[in-house]
């Protein structure tokens, strides 16, 4: 059988991609830095975090509205962008003390510099495991493009966490992929603790009886709980845990970019909306909220499924990377900077083929969905209204409504990419000795029967 066609780059087109790439990347360090100047720099979601290390340095109550916090600690009585208490977990205060001890603009570029060096590291670490020598000139190249992409460039304007997380769910999976499991466990707890986000992996760990990483996870979320209750107080603590944090995602849960599984049930059956209104497709209040769980708990029960019949275990770290995006009760554009994971797997298949044309037009559509920001496809939705709610919203049809759960359908896409590479023994991490060659035989004869 004639193996599919591939992908042949010229000297001269691989210039002009970099050069496009390039320009992208400016345009990012651009918006980056416009950020830190008012009014931008008040409407950061970085304020968040920063009153509430302010907040415990004052002896404060962490979860107070923001607004309110802004006006006791740094005299602003102006702030409105977050009109709710902040929906950090009780931990990242503690982290975030440092902070608390400068003047919020200078907190804001401290900030800045901590999540570079994250990200840079990530990009160090990728490039590792990739294999490609670590040279100054291409690092420097990639980290300029890397400030380019949409998920990156919103991370660094808001001043959001991903980037931290990142660096940790990366440092969580090279880990795991060497059954060092306590460390890599460790990591999770500790990403958990920041963000109640990557525990599927938490659950695929116990399912596949790696106790020692399930333990390292509960003992490091465990403590790092239990340090924030030594220090503020136990109060707090549960009233994040029984009330800010479920009270902040209801909040959220009909905003119209948050792509999150969770709103299905909304979108569905009660309408959604913030930046417009889209009516329901049949209007159910049961039905609503019997969905708004049930899809959740579906999307997570198949990544569980899937991911321990993967051979490689990057496989089902990938997915169910992908799938803790999913089932995240809030899911903003930044979050995808954890898809940096299934990305790379990706690429790295594909080049280890020779980009057969059709999975990797795939591919890169489907990365380019992912490459634009919530707010541009809430904003092409608002083109088709037609008419406005009495307090002026603009009510859309449902079906352009849908429009914003793009970044969840080309994540989608991606997992799938991740699952159908999985099919060769020659990907398995313990499969090292397998000639390249022969990867790539197969893996071209396999994506030709596919696509």
């Amino acid at each position: 059988m004639k193996p599919s066609s591939n992908l042949t780059f010229s000297p001269g087109f691989k210039r002009l991609l970099f050069v496009i790439a390039a320009f992208n990347g400016l345009i990012g360090i651009k918006r980056i830095v416009e950020s830190f100047f008012p009014p931008d720099i008040y409407r950061k979601d970085f304020m968040s975090p920063y009153l509430m290390a302010r907040a415990i340095v004052s002896g404060v109550d962490p979860y107070l509205p923001l607004p309110e916090l802004a006006r006791r600690l740094i005299s602003y009585p102006n702030y409105s962008v977050l009109n709710h208490p902040t929906s950090h977990p009780p931990f990242l205060g503690l982290l975030g003390l440092p902070f608390g001890l400068f003047s919020y603009e200078k907190a804001a570029i401290v900030w800045l510099i901590f999540e570079l060096i994250c990200l840079l590291i990530s990009l160090l670490l990728l490039l590792r495991w990739w294999g490609k020598p670590i040279k100054a000139r291409t690092v420097a190249a990639l980290f300029g493009v890397a400030l380019g992409w949409a998920p990156i460039v919103e991370e660094l304007w808001l001043g959001q966490i991903s980037s931290c997380l990142l660096l940790l769910l990366i440092g969580a999976w090279f880990a795991l992929r060497a059954e060092k499991n306590f460390l890599g466990g460790a990591m999770l707890g500790g990403l958990i603790a920041l963000k109640l986000m990557a525990w599927p992996i938490v659950i695929f760990l116990a399912l596949r009886r790696k106790w020692n990483g399930v333990i390292a996870a509960f003992a490091v979320a465990a403590a790092a709980n239990l340090l924030a209750m030594a220090v503020f107080g136990i109060n707090p603590v549960k009233n994040y845990y029984l009330k800010v944090g479920p009270q902040v995602a209801s909040i959220y849960f009909s905003h119209d970019i948050n792509y999150s599984t969770w709103t299905i049930g909304r979108r569905l059956f009660a309408g959604i909306g913030y930046n417009f209104w889209a009516p329901p497709l049949w209007s159910t209040a049961s039905l609503a909220l019997l969905f708004t769980y049930l899809t959740p708990v579906i999307v997570l029960l198949l990544g569980l499924r899937v991911a321990l019949k993967a051979k490689s275990f990057d496989t089902s770290f990938g997915l169910l990377v992908g799938v803790g995006i999913l089932v995240s009760p809030i899911a903003w554009t930044h979050y995808l900077m954890l898809a940096a994971i299934p990305i790379v797997i990706i690429a790295r298949r594909l080049q280890a083929i020779r980009y057969p044309r059709r999975m990797s037009y795939l591919a890169f559509c489907l990365w380019l969905l992912l490459s634009i920001v919530g707010a541009t496809y809430s904003y092409v939705v608002g083109l088709f209204a037609s008419q406005t709610t009495p307090d002026g919203t603009p009510i859309v049809p449902f079906m352009a409504g849908a429009l914003t759960l793009t970044p969840a359908v080309a994540l989608l896409g991606l997992l799938w990419i991740v699952w159908l590479s999985d099919w060769t023994p020659c990907l398995r991490s313990s499969s090292r000795a397998t000639p390249d060659s022969q990867l790539s035989s197969d893996l071209r004869l396999f994506s030709h029967d596919l696509f």
